[in-house]
């Protein structure tokens, strides 16, 4: 997600905006819920440091793949760095995939189903 910002001391709200594909509300809705902390300038407006940025990167990357806040919290939280971090994201996701291909496969069941009963319908 991030593109070449690090060398950046902070990045401000619209710049995280344009990089994450956040809005602002998911952005000050992440700092609510405690997922990331935003500093503040002397005008009172919102940045990132290098270490939001990076916590930035795994929140809009695992929403992206649909992973909770629960489980995004769960990751930031990992305290071995980004390696355990890396694994719980992978679990997460698999978690996630799992969950909707038997979303998908109920789908199709009730598809089948329905579908069937229309083809006996027009058969009488």
């Amino acid at each position: 997600m991030e593109t070449n910002v690090r060398h950046l001391p902070r990045l401000s709200l619209a710049s995280a905006m344009r990089i994450y594909g956040l809005t602002a509300r998911a952005l000050r809705f992440y700092e609510e819920r405690g997922l990331l902390s935003a500093r503040r300038d002397r005008l009172n407006a919102r940045y990132y440091d290098p270490e939001a940025r990076q916590r930035l990167d795994w929140i809009a990357r695992l929403r992206q793949g649909g992973v909770s806040l629960e489980d995004i919290r769960d990751i930031l939280a990992a305290e071995d760095g980004d390696e355990r971090r890396r694994e719980l994201a992978l679990g997460a996701l698999a978690r996630k995939q799992t969950e909707l291909e038997d979303q998908l496969a109920r789908i199709r069941t009730t598809r089948r189903a329905l579908e069937g009963a229309a083809d006996q319908r027009a058969a009488v």
